[in-house]
């Protein structure tokens, strides 16, 4: 009887940790893969150049695995759209929170730098260039004043 309760309460333990941390884990090893192919259609070079400028903004504080876990999830989660047909795994991975968190001033500079990642022609705003008043938004294809974003 009592080797009974014990295997029932392994199993329960086993399954707990497989829901709570394993399905996690399977879930980022398929998505990455996929959204690393939507995201960087150009390959390796483009990813190196992201992962670079996200050193950049972080003053190097963090591994290239968390930066890229944390620009998949961001951008993904603007570039799929949830209501359309999109696999479990995909889903499940968005849906989790970072594994990096950023402070304030380095998500604003994420944001500025990487606003309309992927670039399309004329939708690119270059943070750098203070001569653009008005910033363009993919969500209604409309246009804000930068004042008023801040």
């Amino acid at each position: 009887m009592i080797m009974l309760i014990i295997t029932i309460l392994t199993a329960l333990a086993i399954g707990l940790w497989f829901w709570k941390k394993g399905i996690i884990l399977i879930a980022e090893k398929n998505a990455s893969k996929e959204l690393e192919q939507v995201l960087f259609p150009e390959g390796k070079g483009e990813k190196e150049s992201i992962l670079k400028s996200l050193h950049k903004i972080t003053k190097n504080k963090y591994s290239s695995d968390l930066l890229l876990d944390y620009f998949l999830k961001i951008k993904g989660l603007q570039v799929v759209n949830m209501y359309d047909p999109v696999d479990f795994w995909t889903r499940k991975y968005l849906m989790s929170p970072t594994k990096l968190k950023l402070n304030y001033f380095e998500q604003v500079k994420f944001y500025e730098t990487f606003l309309n990642f992927p670039i399309e022609s004329g939708r690119i705003i270059d943070p750098s260039n203070k001569d653009s008043t008005y910033m363009a938004s993919e969500s209604n294809d409309g246009f804000f004043k930068k004042k008023q974003l801040a």
